[in-house]
């Protein structure tokens, strides 16, 4: 059976290693094992409910390597200069005091400029045991790193070099009139209904919107009663398909549902009108599989299938259903197949457990929170959740130019999607499903200390998102074709000077296209991770 990588130990160990290494917040999700919504005897239910620049990724202090020695060891500097290493039975590392002496070591110091307070917990956590090594400026850290981890043994248990980095640069706010409003995207404490919101409880959107916006090479199929040709995204509307009709009639049949999570998705930021969706540049595929607000499986089952085949990679169901039927889960297995991800409403029945299809191992699951990060009460809850995002009083748009607010799961879910689609065009190498462990991994965790039932591995990070996957698809790589070479320093080239949104060239998240990255990007020269 194909299963969702959100719950892959192996993929997730791999946007662990990714996430960690860019500092990235990762929050830790073991695979879980994967109960039902409010619709009756097997029909769909829509799931909507009453900046400081950092140097360059990868860069090191060059003065400094901070070594942990094993419990009772020492390394003391003599009055000659020259040093005294010991392990725990006192006895002496001639080599180890050698080869600090030959590496330019001038000091050797505690580790650390603070003294933890909890004496026992520093020494469970090893803490107490790291010494700093000071090298003269300008020396190559990571190589003296390397050499004192090759003489890693009764005195060293391990050597390495001290990374910079600093807060990732964030795009401008988007000049659409309604951002404002839009607390999923960028929450300060604007008032809803009355009520401040918790400023940060959102997505991260601008985190993300710096690194890009979407790519027109990407297509999200909003599986649904229909989306309506709105102004924010029409033009990049392609062909549709009507299920239960059998035809192209993809028109919204149940208040505006499809169309507000499409523009969740896909909105068009900053032209100065509307709202702002995640994915500004992708294509919208309507796929309707409801008649009015209510559908079979079988139908969602055969949207799926049809969305892929042409095309579509990342899937948008905000539905839910109360009956299993295998025709449905094999046909999201197809999509898993052709390199498609499926993201769904994880369902408004609150206790009563988690809808189909969210509740499958194979699809991204996604709980709603408010504009306080908390969990409204219709959020289904369960094992199953994968994740959560902005699904309570979230503004967006309906009909062909009017905009309003829904409250649901369903909301929630074209967030996840959005920031899939971002991700596959900062990564794109990297096939949909592949995505999903970055966007695990550095999801924000709100609710109790680590997965929960409410909100699974936590609220999404759409900048950290972008940024985990970017980096694991390989620095400098950016027309995701394997490789550095030319054609990705002719992207940097043209991409020259200071950049705001989409500004992939920018390679260490300065905020800028300058010397560092083009260092980067020649540094990375040759085959891509």
């Amino acid at each position: 059976m194909t299963v969702n990588p959100f719950r892959h130990p192996a993929m997730l160990a791999l946007a662990a290693v990714a996430c960690a290494a860019m500092g990235a917040p990762c929050a830790a999700q073991a695979p879980r094992a994967r109960v039902a919504g409010d619709a009756v005897g097997g029909n769909a239910a829509l799931a909507e409910g009453a900046p400081a620049a950092p140097a360059a990724a990868g860069a090191v202090a060059d003065h400094l390597v901070m070594l942990k020695l094993r419990a009772g060891a020492s390394i003391a500097m003599r009055d000659d200069g020259s040093f005294d290493a010991r392990d725990a039975r006192g006895r002496t590392d001639a080599r180890l005091s050698a080869s600090l002496t030959a590496l330019g070591v001038t000091n050797v110091t505690r580790g650390g400029t603070v003294t933890p307070l909890d004496a026992a917990a520093a020494r469970t956590a090893g803490l107490d045991r790291w010494v700093e090594a000071s090298l003269p400026p300008g020396s190559d850290a990571t190589a003296a790193a390397r050499a004192l981890a090759a003489r890693a043994g009764a005195v060293i248990e391990l050597a390495e070099a001290v990374g910079i980095g600093g807060v990732a640069a964030d795009s401008a706010a988007p000049d659409d009139p309604l951002y404002a409003q839009q607390y999923g995207l960028e929450n300060i404490g604007q008032s809803l209904n009355g009520v401040a919101g918790a400023p940060g409880a959102d997505v991260n959107a601008r985190g993300a919107w710096h690194l890009s916006t979407g790519g027109a090479g990407t297509i999200v199929a909003v599986l649904d009663a229909g989306v309506d040709p709105h102004e924010e995204f029409a033009a990049r509307m392609v062909p549709g398909w009507n299920v239960p009709a059998g035809n192209g009639q993809t028109g919204n049949q149940c208040s505006g549902h499809g169309t507000h999570c499409a523009g969740t998705i896909a909105a068009t930021g900053d032209d100065g009108t509307g709202m702002a969706g995640l994915a500004w540049n992708v294509r919208i595929m309507p796929v309707t599989v409801l008649t009015g607000c209510t559908g079979l499986t079988r139908d969602l089952a055969d949207g799926l299938v049809w969305a892929s085949d042409r095309g579509a990679t990342v899937m948008n169901a905000s539905l839910q259903y109360t009956v299993e039927n295998q025709y449905l889960r094999d046909a999201i297995a197809y999509v898993m197949a052709r390199g498609g991800v499926v993201v769904a409403a994880a369902g408004n029945g609150g206790a009563a457990g988690v809808a189909v299809p969210a509740r499958w191992p194979e699809v991204v699951a996604v709980g709603a929170l408010d504009s306080m990060d908390q969990v409204p009460s219709y959020s289904a809850v369960g094992p199953q959740v994968d994740c959560a995002a902005p699904g309570h009083r979230v503004l967006s748009a309906v009909g062909t130019s009017g905009y309003g607010l829904k409250d649901g799961t369903s909301m929630a879910a074209p967030f996840v999607a959005g920031t899939i689609a971002l991700m596959r065009d900062a990564a794109p190498a990297f096939a949909a499903p592949d995505l999903v462990p970055f966007l695990a991994q550095t999801c924000v965790d709100i609710d109790v200390i680590g997965t929960d039932p409410r909100t699974g591995a936590g609220r999404i990070d759409a900048g950290a998102a972008v940024r985990a996957a970017r980096l694991a698809a390989g620095l400098g790589d950016l027309d995701g074709d394997g490789s550095v070479d030319g054609i990705d320093l002719g992207v940097v080239l043209g991409s020259w000077g200071a950049c705001g949104f989409a500004c992939a060239a920018d390679l260490n998240d300065d905020g800028a296209v300058n010397g560092i990255d083009l260092g980067i990007l020649i540094g990375n020269w040759g085959a891509a991770n």
